[in-house]
C-alpha cells in the first residue's frame, strides 16, 4: 500500500479532517492533499507529527 493511501485511511478512521493535519503540520490543505494522493512526499520532520496524530509508531507508519 502506498504511503498516501495509508495516511488517508488512518485519518478517516480517526475522523480527522485534512485541516486538522494541516494545522499540526503547518502546511496548507492543497499540499496535504497532494501527499495523500502521492503527488508529493512528506518531509521527514512531518512523520513524527503524523504518527502522533494517528496514534501509531513512526516505524509502522513508514513501513506501510
Amino acid at each position: 500500500m502506498i504511503f498516501g493511501k495509508k495516511i488517508k485511511e488512518l485519518r478517516e478512521e480517526r475522523r480527522l479532517l485534512q485541516r486538522h493535519l494541516c494545522a499540526a503540520l503547518e502546511i496548507d490543505t492543497p499540499m496535504y492533499s497532494k501527499i495523500e494522493r502521492g503527488e508529493r512526499k512528506a518531509k521527514r520532520s512531518q512523520i513524527p507529527i503524523m504518527a502522533n496524530l494517528f496514534e501509531v509508531d513512526e516505524k509502522e507508519l513508514l513501513t506501510i
